[in-house]
């Protein structure tokens, strides 16, 4: 037999490491001896009832499947009890952590979903107040349009309201703006009158606002931006609703211009302009108008508008993505995969008629004209202007560029 230190139970050593003691010495050779005589020492040393004895089995399996799981390492995980204990410690921290972690992240969400639902709120009450405003303020019209066989598109491009300017090129502000677009309207009237037509289309083509994207152009705006959504909504609302009088239907679409950016360009989405704020008052103040139709549903996105009129389909950009040339034209329509029988332009600040490849492109003025810093520098002149085209089932059939003073 070889060599063992001792084969009797040592202090504070119970069954199990008594066991697991002796099966341990006899695998590594230590200890020669089979399991028929350890399970003679085991029941010697742990019953003094022979009745109690155990066979070697019942001692040799459990040390058997405790080697197993010891040389899987299912136990490397406690090595002792300060690092076990140590661990279920951090590991308690940890689950600490993550709750805060998660309490903090549902109240910031409940923080937000607070404000988001307030500002909802706000809107609806302010889109309220703006419908009974525009019903009390703005009459139901009946009148009696026939049918004809085309339609008016009315350009309302470049208004850049908010500048004050007076220099040798002119002179504008919110006030001249407000007086163009009276003149504008009489004028849409009298060509109405001389083709007949029966709907109106209105284009929003963008840079209805002069924004402030530059510095130059802040320090010649008179209002600040949130003055200049106001006047541009009410103004074009009472447009819109004069037009109401004289055709049978007007419908409304339109993209916005870069001046309304809410940042430099490379650090804005395209769509974050403040020229889209327009069409929502429009929409909520002329409500109660059934002859008065928002056709924004079949956009492409917010630079690229769309309107189908007598059965062919137009297409409306401001000019800053798509340039007024054969490149611009043939870059949009292969994008689109489709060829329009008309685009409409603004942001040239200068009336234009072209036929590229059969297609349309008519490109509308500014009500400002040549006055302002950047256009003067660049030397864009041009008298204040914008666009009217006839348009009947074969497309357009007239354009009459609308000089103001």
């Amino acid at each position: 037999m070889g060599i063992i230190t001792d084969l009797h139970r040592l202090e504070n050593e119970n069954e199990e490491q008594f066991i697991f003691r002796l099966g341990s010495a006899k695998d590594s050779g230590i200890l020669d001896m089979s399991w028929e005589e350890i399970a003679t020492i085991i029941n010697s040393e742990f019953r003094s009832d022979e009745s109690e004895y155990r066979s070697e089995a019942a001692y040799r399996k459990p040390y058997q499947q405790a080697k197993r799981y010891l040389d899987a390492n299912a136990f490397k995980t406690c090595k002792d009890e300060d690092s076990y204990f140590k661990e279920l410690q951090i590991q308690k921290q940890d689950i600490r952590k993550e709750k805060q972690k998660l309490f903090d992240e549902r109240t910031a969400l409940n923080k937000t979903l607070r404000e988001n639902a307030r500002i909802e709120e706000d809107l609806s009450k302010l889109e309220r107040l703006i419908k009974e405003n525009g019903s009390t303020t703005l009459p139901l019209v009946n009148n009696f349009i026939a049918s004809a066989d085309n339609d008016l598109f009315i350009c309302l491009s470049d208004f850049h309201l908010g500048i004050d300017t007076d220099n040798y090129f002119g002179k504008y502000n919110s006030d001249i703006a407000a007086n163009r677009l009276s003149q504008y309207l009489s004028k849409i009237i009298e060509i109405q009158k001389i083709h007949k037509s029966e709907n109106a289309y209105v284009g929003i083509l963008g840079d209805i606002l002069n924004g402030e994207i530059h510095f130059t152009t802040q320090l010649e705006n008179r209002e600040n931006v949130t003055e200049q959504i106001q006047k541009s909504a009410e103004l074009i609302s009472a447009f819109i609703y004069e037009l109401s009088k004289h055709f049978r239907s007007v419908y409304i679409n339109g993209v916005a211009g870069n001046h309304s950016r809410t940042s430099f360009k490379d650090q804005v989405l395209r769509g974050n302009r403040l020229d889209n704020l327009i069409p929502w008052y429009i929409k909520a103040k002329l409500d109660h108008l059934q002859n008065v139709i928002f056709i924004d549903d079949e956009n492409y996105d917010s630079t690229i508008a769309t309107c189908i009129i007598r059965g062919n389909e137009y297409l409306m950009v401001h000019g800053d993505w798509d340039s007024y040339s054969e490149s611009g034209v043939s870059k949009l329509v292969m994008m689109l995969n489709f060829k329009p029988k008309g685009i409409f332009y603004g942001h040239l600040h200068r009336c234009s008629y072209d036929d590229i490849a059969n297609v349309k492109i008519i490109r509308s003025g500014s009500f400002s004209g040549t006055t302002d810093d950047y256009t003067i520098s660049k030397r864009l002149s041009g008298k204040p202007s914008q666009m009217v085209c006839v348009i009947d089932n074969d497309g357009i059939k007239a354009c009459y560029p609308v000089s103001l003073d």
